[in-house]
């Protein structure tokens, strides 16, 4: 399918729905991997807000019913599914997938959500350390997405992916090198991905976070406040790591807002981006 055969059936479906609204998800059902994570169910409520239906993907499948049940008390609870996901597990990715089709009969948005990030001196840093990082950054977001194109392609549908990378992929931080390099590639990745998988009428793009209010940047705030002597504090951290032209930190549910405005069709001329969203820290 060429982009101008693409864009002209897309119009002519837009055309053919009374009062649709390009921005909404009705209809359409998203796949999280990270599911259970605070960046998780930021972008699992955007996304019900929008009308689609989510299914979570996580290692822990008693948080998964914890989120489930915290979600169904908010939406609708069939709207909400999950299955066990450990990307750096054999045959893992494949289950939770056919887990994720089995619930909704087919899933139009994957978002590459799970992330792994651990500080270490550069020095310091292991081979294991660095496999386990990019085996769940970047082979495992490769693996879920080629599983996702693959029924997409099959079913010749259209579809969104949306990677969770980070302003870290355009910045550095301390202790964080495996980690940057990892969310640098993802953005690489992206890109190809954008290109290759267009024909299909799948569109790929990535969003960059800065300092969001999540378990991560806490694991970060700890060891920041561990290496300052007493000089430093959890709440200090809160109060001053936040984008200077925001004030605060980010809300995980904000960074799932333009999750889902780049899962819609209102974003088919957005093809193969990085955006920042983190508030004005990062400025390219």
């Amino acid at each position: 399918m060429t982009g101008e055969e693409f864009s002209q059936e897309l119009e002519s479906e837009i055309k053919s729905k009374k009062n649709l609204n390009p921005d909404g998800l009705y209809e359409r059902s998203a796949l999280i991997t990270g599911g259970t994570s605070a960046m998780g169910k930021g972008i699992a409520r955007a996304l019900l807000d929008k009308g689609a239906k989510v299914f979570l993907a996580d290692l822990d499948e008693t948080r998964l019913e914890q989120v489930k049940a915290e979600l169904s008390a908010e939406y609708e609870g069939s709207r909400i599914r999950y299955a066990r996901l450990d990307l750096l597990e054999e045959g893992c990715a494949e289950a939770a997938f056919a887990a994720a089709e089995a619930a909704f009969d087919t899933i139009d948005i994957l978002v590459n959500n799970a992330g792994l990030c651990r500080i270490h001196d550069i020095m310091e840093l292991t081979d294991t350390q660095i496999d386990a990082t990019f085996g769940v950054n970047i082979k495992g977001a490769l693996h879920m997405s080629r599983l996702f194109a693959a029924s997409l392609i099959r079913r010749k549908k259209r579809g969104s992916i949306v990677n969770i990378a980070s302003n870290a992929a355009k910045v550095t931080f301390d202790g964080q090198l495996d980690y940057c390099a990892s969310k640098a590639a993802l953005v690489n990745m992206t890109q190809y991905m954008s290109r290759v998988w267009a024909e299909y009428g799948i569109n790929v793009n990535a969003v960059c976070p800065g300092a969001v209010d999540t378990d991560m940047l806490r694991y970060c705030m700890e060891d920041a406040v561990a290496k300052s002597n007493g000089q430093l504090t959890i709440e200090q951290c809160r109060e001053t790591w936040g984008a200077a032209q925001l004030g605060r930190l980010v809300d995980p549910v904000e960074i799932g807002r333009v999750v889902a405005f780049l899962a819609s069709e209102s974003a088919v001329v957005i093809r193969g981006q990085a955006i920042n969203v983190d508030a004005g820290t990062t400025p390219y």
